[in-house]
């Protein structure tokens, strides 16, 4: 393990209040796992890893984070975004008729076929953990007000959505890798 690694890991876990050891480990790897699914090039994979690392312990020096982990990947999810705006307004403009165009009614076919295996994969999951996805996902509520309305902790709403999520990507990912 490199030098920086080690400095960040012990500056998130002063700062930060996350977990020591492992726990900062495992935040790391699923943050890799998140971003290694939203970019392309692997080698940029580690470069917003760790930006968005360097970007928590910074807050977490300002300020007391509740949910760091949750914090963690928005502010990665925030970069990817960032990242691809920026390779957007740098993409050569092409002239309309060089652009590919896809039938309206294949279109409206493959997102019909989308949205029902969706509804599929989702109506296997258990109640309280689909009502727990959709109040995240959908409605975009938060943890702590999912579990103030669902009377539970935010710690097993965060087990439903991690639950949920493992579930739809079993389901739906090999629509995700062939580009559908």
């Amino acid at each position: 393990m490199d030098g920086g690694h080690k400095e960040l890991r012990r500056a998130a876990n002063s700062d930060a209040g996350l977990a020591t050891g492992e726990g900062f480990d495992a935040y790391r790897a699923a943050l890799r796992a998140f971003v290694a699914r939203r970019v392309a090039n692997p080698a940029e994979v580690e470069d917003l890893v760790q930006e968005a690392c360097a970007r928590l312990i910074a807050r977490a020096r300002t300020q007391t984070l509740d949910e760091p982990q949750a914090y963690l990947f928005r502010i990665a999810a925030n970069l990817i975004a960032d990242r691809h705006r920026r390779t957007i307004s740098t993409a050569p403009l092409l002239d309309e008729h060089d652009m590919p165009v896809r039938p309206a009614q294949e279109d409206g076919r493959r997102v019909a076929d989308l949205q029902a295996a969706l509804e599929a994969a989702l109506d296997e999951l258990g109640s309280r953990c689909r009502a727990v996805f959709v109040m995240r996902r959908f409605d975009e509520r938060s943890t702590s007000e999912i579990a103030r309305e669902l009377g539970i902790s935010s710690r097993m709403v965060q087990k439903h959505l991690t639950h949920a999520v493992a579930h739809l990507y079993a389901r739906l990912g090999h629509l995700m890798e062939r580009g559908q």
